[in-house]
């Protein structure tokens, strides 16, 4: 089996399945996010399988396909009373989105009578029917089934049960790397700005000031996903992105003393950036413009600055904050920090 060839081959079948559905938002999702995440969690994944002594190749293959179902889910579902309605194992239920065109995932979906399934327990039995397709041995299909369906975990667990879920490393490694890339570090960063401006802009307008000063309560409470990964190496990792995001709090706070100069040279700019960009975010998109065109851009305009030398100075720190967030950004997405 030509196993590049084969990945490549689940890739292109997992974005052709994201693209299927008409809509873009559902809640905190939008089009572009899934493929995006897949991507992001699938690097974070392969790096702590290899600190964790963990097998990378099949980390690989699940990370690829873990959200497969993922765009089948549509907006929470509520009882009469307006709470959420869970399932027994306490997660949201969410109403069922029929996607617009066809692919042997919606057959598989159909087949096996998935509707209403949540998305960790549908995307089990399309990646076990998926992967069977090809020359994988049987033990790996049945591994890479049971990574997908544990990176989701249920609210209560026995030790019994526990251990069947996440007695294997790479169930752990998956389920941490899936919860660390929406809620700690720059890449959560980038989700909340995008999430917070959407609706604030759908309310009315975005307050640049107040939405800083808000971030610590944002932040804070995050520490308890980071508290709660299951492999020492996922709490390091993520520990040290949820210090980085308090220093980058500081930082932007530290910036609104001096509006003028930051919106335009700094990481307040950035977020005006993303926030003039929200309708449908595409990460990689948006972290490439950044790189080559917005972070240029304003490194010539310090060049050309003609203001008084303070003036200056100013605004290549602020540059140069931003070129250190861009950098830690993309590091971050590769899944090295």
């Amino acid at each position: 089996m030509n196993y590049a060839q084969v990945l490549n081959e689940l890739e292109t079948l997992v974005n052709e399945t994201f693209s299927l559905w008409e809509h873009n938002r559902v809640g905190f999702q939008w089009r572009h996010y899934t493929w995006n995440h897949t991507l992001r969690v699938r690097a974070m994944g392969m790096e702590l399988g290899r600190r964790e002594g963990g097998d990378v190749k099949l980390l690989e293959v699940a990370g690829t396909l873990h959200d497969i179902t993922k765009r089948y889910d549509g907006v929470i579902l509520t009882d009469d009373n307006g709470q959420r309605i869970l399932d027994r194992n306490g997660f949201w239920l969410n109403e069922t989105l029929t996607p617009a065109g066809q692919n042997i995932v919606t057959g598989l979906y159909n087949k096996h009578n998935l509707q209403g399934k949540v998305h960790h327990e549908s995307g089990a039995v399309i990646t076990e029917n998926i992967l069977a397709m090809y020359d994988f041995e049987p033990a790996f299909v049945q591994a890479a089934t049971a990574i997908v369906l544990a990176h989701l975990k249920p609210m209560s667990l026995t030790a019994e049960d526990f251990n069947l879920l996440y007695g294997n490393i790479e169930n752990q490694i998956l389920y941490d790397a899936d919860t660390m890339d929406p809620n700690v570090g720059y890449t959560a960063f980038f989700r909340n700005i995008h999430i917070h401006a959407h609706f604030a802009l759908q309310r009315s307008s975005f307050d640049l000031e107040n939405y800083v000063r808000s971030l610590p309560r944002w932040i804070n409470s995050k520490q308890e996903f980071v508290d709660k990964l299951l492999t020492e190496s996922s709490r390091e990792v993520a520990q040290a992105r949820q210090d980085r995001n308090q220093q980058l709090f500081a930082q932007m706070v530290g910036e609104l003393e001096d509006m003028e100069i930051n919106r335009k040279y700094g990481l307040l700019g950035l977020i005006e950036y993303f926030v003039s960009e929200t309708g449908d975010p595409h990460f990689l998109n948006q972290l490439n413009y950044l790189q080559t065109e917005w972070l240029p851009k304003r490194r010539q305009w310090v060049a050309e600055e003609e203001k008084n030398e303070s003036a200056r100075e100013r605004a290549q720190a602020a540059v140069n904050r931003v070129n250190d967030f861009l950098t830690l950004l993309e590091r971050e997405s590769k899944g090295e920090i």
